[in-house]
């Protein structure tokens, strides 16, 4: 019996199990070519790469979880960090909340082209991105801007413990994802509708306005990683980002939430999140090309895809 439970155990999670198994191999690995890796000041490195990327990769991981995609989270963290940018001087610190409510608006049209106006999530939020990249490009005019608001870097930069407070805003962010999705009814909602849409609306879920929730905390979520990016790196421009789709849902697909839609959870992003962007930071250090790293990104997600999927309840249209 106790055979039998732990192999449906571990046949249920194999997501996750692989996951944990990968990241404790990448670390070592790195570790031993380059003993910097988990030195103290490569540990700062490493948490600087995770933390914005985490709270973005939180936000998308509800999306996924209902069985949606979201192609605009990039875009929106750069619309919340250009927003800070171009804003601060005039504003101070009173740009936070302007541009986590042009974020949170951003994904509020994308949850409503897709539940209210049934537009395939891809295709809606794919759409999304051009547009929320079109007024990016035209508030900052393709230029690099620079903050030298001290009490805004210091949101990101203060070190706490000997590592920056941006790891403390993460952590804090990935607990409320997770107390949300396991402890809340909303939570248990948001399982129900990437279980089975049809039936959740039956039992009494509102699944349109439920739907549009989640792309309004996917936007949320990518203005605050914006913010937080800005605060951290001190300035930007249109380019910031490039290239981080596929290292984002390669996190959360590694993570062991399946793009089926049901299963997973933010508690278990942070495993993908470490695997992706410690591997990334890993092959930093160690002058591999930025090529190679979306190849080896890509390969992870399809790895991932393969072992999560439950094909059985997968849909053509998400």
């Amino acid at each position: 019996m106790a055979t039998s439970t732990l192999s449906r155990w571990f046949h249920g999670n194999v997501g996750m199990v692989t996951s944990v198994i990968a990241a404790i191999a990448i670390i070592a690995i790195f570790q031993i070519i380059n003993p910097f890796f988990l030195s103290p000041q490569g540990r700062v490195t490493l948490v600087y790469a995770m933390s914005y990327f985490l709270i973005v990769a939180c936000g998308l991981t509800f999306v996924i979880m209902i069985g949606s995609f979201d192609f605009s989270v990039v875009s929106m963290l750069k619309l919340g960090a250009i927003i800070c940018a171009l804003y601060i001087d005039d504003l101070g610190l009173m740009v936070i909340p302007l541009a986590l409510l042009a974020c949170t608006a951003m994904g509020f049209i994308n949850g409503l082209l897709f539940a209210k106006f049934k537009v395939p999530s891809f295709l809606a939020t794919l759409g999304m991105s051009m547009v929320i990249e079109g007024i990016a490009l035209y508030l900052s005019r393709g230029f690099l801007h620079i903050i030298s608001n001290r009490a805004f870097r210091s949101i990101a930069v203060t070190f706490i413990a000997g590592l920056p407070s941006i790891f403390y805003w993460a952590l804090a962010i990935w607990g409320v994802c997770i107390f949300i999705a396991l402890a809340t009814p909303f939570g248990r909602q948001i399982y129900a509708i990437g279980g089975n849409p049809t039936a959740a609306s039956l039992c009494g879920i509102n699944v349109v306005k439920k739907r549009i929730y989640v792309f309004m905390l996917s936007g949320f979520l990518s203005g605050l990683a914006g913010i937080l990016y800005m605060a951290q790196f001190g300035g930007g421009s249109i380019e910031m980002g490039a290239d981080m789709s596929i290292p984002l849902f390669a996190s959360v697909i590694a993570g062991g939430t399946s793009l089926a839609g049901g299963t997973g959870g933010p508690q278990r992003t942070i495993l993908g999140v470490i695997l992706i962007t410690w591997t990334q930071a890993g092959m930093s250090m160690n002058a591999i090309g930025h090529d190679i790293q979306l190849v080896v990104f890509a390969l992870i997600a399809i790895g991932m895809s393969i072992l999560t999927a439950n094909r059985k309840t997968m849909s053509i249209v998400k």
